[in-house]
């Protein structure tokens, strides 16, 4: 999209600067509008009695008797308004907005015809004819590609756990116990005795009697071993996606009214 520059010279500042807030109240951007006045300068400053300057701010278009109307005007309590005009349409927008205002005409005051405040005129730069639109700006179509960048980042993707816990089990084992008891046998005898074989005075045998109980002792010994162990291990893996690249197309138009001629 071409861009152009507007240029207009108002009589004082503050008709400058009601047509730069209609500006910014109609979207043009601020960073696009520019209002060059004197009151900031001295009053012997000789920044803008140099015609020169404007050459170098408008272009070398702009005619010796303008760029003295505009010194002029900056001494005199007057302002020179520049905008940024993007397309057909903002330019046409910028021009019905800076006619509602109290503009200069810049030629007609060069000439000394000057009557009222006239439509704002082209720029210097549009005096001439271009063949591109505006021949002071290249247009830069980028075109671009996307590429396919695939990194690699570490996810959890589960969790193995390795629980060891008790159970019980009823088990069962014989064993032989003995016993020792006292037995009394009694005989039936008939032996005579004398009196110097019986004794006479009390007795006891004491006979111990046992028996073979259980006893139960557990004994524990490993029976297997759980190693765990982090593994590495690797896997190729193809990534597909889609990635979007500009083209240009170059389309040339011939008019068929020249062909025709």
């Amino acid at each position: 999209m071409s861009s152009e520059k507007i240029v207009t010279l108002f009589d004082t500042v503050e008709h400058a600067q009601a047509a730069e807030r209609n500006l910014i109240k109609a979207d043009f951007k601020e960073s696009d509008i520019s209002v060059i006045h004197g009151r900031d300068l001295d009053s012997d400053s000789t920044v803008f009695k140099d015609t020169s300057i404007w050459k170098r701010l408008f272009g070398n278009d702009v005619e010796e008797e303008h760029a003295e109307l505009y010194s002029e005007a900056l001494h005199k309590n007057g302002a020179v308004l520049t905008v940024v005009a993007h397309g057909e349409d903002e330019h046409a927008k910028a021009l019905a907005i800076l006619n509602r205002h109290q503009l200069v005409d810049v030629p007609a005051k060069a000439r000394g015809t000057e009557t009222a405040a006239a439509p704002v005129a082209p720029t210097p730069r549009d005096t001439r004819p271009h063949l591109t639109g505006n021949e002071t700006k290249d247009e830069i179509l980028q075109l671009a590609k996307e590429e396919l960048e695939v990194g690699k980042r570490l996810v959890k993707e589960g969790t193995t756990r390795i629980r060891r816990y008790v159970t019980t089990e009823d088990v069962s084992q014989k064993v032989n116990l003995r016993e020792q008891h006292a037995e009394v046998v009694r005989n039936t005898v008939n032996r005579p005795v004398t009196g110097q074989n019986i004794d006479w005075s009390e007795k006891s045998v004491v006979v111990d009697e046992l028996a073979e109980k259980p006893v139960v002792n557990k004994t524990a010994h490993v029976v297997e071993e759980v190693v765990v162990k982090k593994v590495n291990t690797n896997h190729d893996e193809e990534i597909k996606d889609t990635v979007r690249q500009q083209h240009a197309e170059v389309e040339r138009l011939r008019n068929e009214e020249n062909l025709k001629k």
